[in-house]
């Protein structure tokens, strides 16, 4: 257990969050206003009906839970509802800087159109950050179930549309039926339109997934990377070329991508010196949120306030941020993060 000093520390720092889906921030009380309204049967009544979907033995039944709730955002104005209560929670945790993604496809395919789609998004993070102390960008979730040339599609779509909300791509779905170089020219072009790019790798399958996310989609982050610890050549390499992992402890214990919370590698990743951020990846269906994930890893890998103000700091380095904005975000963290250890300063959400 952690001290008192230390988790009060946890609960006031500025926090940065960059691995975190909309459709997996549901809120039941959310969810059970959207079911209604969809003529659901069985409706849920209560919230802990709502978190018993989300009761899963494998990563099959995580995506039938996920399914059977975010299928229910059937409106833009849903978005919207989602993107304004996720962003609340996230400033009262003293969350600055977050990047969370949106699985646009599915909403394309009901017939909206993506301006509409980003406009609805981003009027909600326009009204966070008039309220917070918060700064929020989307990254778009291109799905493998969907194929490569709906992904590249969507690509030249977002490029076109140059939203200042957007900034970059990342990959998702089963990475062991649909493997990363089948994404290659999607990314390539990504990359020739100056979008930032990340996937989901090193999760399902062992470090050839990492590895090709990195050789074959040219990511300059990696969202897990769990896995990667299979390989020592591998592990070396990110610490070389400094490749960010945004790593989710409570996800991957839910998951069973490691066994316990001893087992898995993210104190080890952090004292070798790869760049690791923590982060929630679905929080409603996990049942956590940021400040969780920062008490579980100050616990489990007997972190202190320098090394969680590190993790913090992290995040900023990983952020696909211009680099004057990174600099001046990375100046004003790394200033509160020092008065808060000193004591001089209380920090409000």
């Amino acid at each position: 257990m952690i001290d008192q000093k230390l988790h009060d520390f946890i609960i006031k720092m500025p926090k940065v969050e960059l691995h975190l889906h909309l459709e997996g921030s549901i809120r039941p009380e959310t969810a059970m206003a959207l079911m209604k309204r969809n003529r659901v049967n069985p409706l849920p009544k209560k919230a802990e009906q709502v978190r018993n979907l989300y009761r899963f033995e494998d990563l099959a039944g995580f995506v039938e839970g996920m399914r059977t709730v975010s299928n229910n955002i059937r409106y833009l104005q849903d978005l919207s509802r989602i993107a304004t209560e996720l962003l609340e929670i996230l400033a009262k945790e003293n969350v600055r800087y977050v990047e969370f993604d949106c699985a646009v496809q599915k909403y394309l395919m009901l017939g909206f159109q993506l301006e509409d789609v980003i406009a609805a998004i981003d009027r909600s993070v326009q009204e966070a950050q008039s309220r917070h102390r918060l700064q929020a960008r989307l990254t778009i979730n291109l799905q493998r179930s969907l194929g490569v040339e709906s992904a590249i599609d969507l690509v030249e779509a977002i490029a076109d549309l140059d939203h200042p909300l957007v900034v970059g791509v990342g990959l998702s779905g089963d990475e062991g039926k649909y493997e990363q170089a089948l994404f290659r020219r999607a990314f390539d072009r990504a990359a020739e339109l100056g979008l930032h790019r990340t996937a989901h790798a090193g999760e399902a399958v062992g470090p050839e997934s990492v590895w090709s996310a990195i050789n074959d989609l040219g990511v300059e982050r990696i969202d897990h990377g769990t896995r990667a610890r299979e390989d020592e050549e591998l592990v070396q390499y990110l610490i070389e070329k400094q490749i960010p992992l945004t790593q989710c402890l409570t996800s991957n214990l839910k998951l069973k991508v490691v066994d316990s919370i001893q087992d898995h590698p993210f104190g080890d990743f952090y004292r070798l010196g790869i760049v690791v951020t923590l982060n929630t990846d679905d929080p409603q269906v996990f049942g956590t949120q940021l400040n969780d994930e920062y008490l579980l890893a100050a616990d489990a890998f007997k972190l202190d306030e320098t090394d969680l103000s590190r993790i913090v700091l992290n995040g900023v380095q990983a952020a696909f941020l211009k680099d004057s904005d990174k600099e001046i975000l990375m100046r004003q963290i790394r200033d509160e993060l020092q008065h808060l250890q000193d004591g001089s300063v209380r920090v409000q959400g």
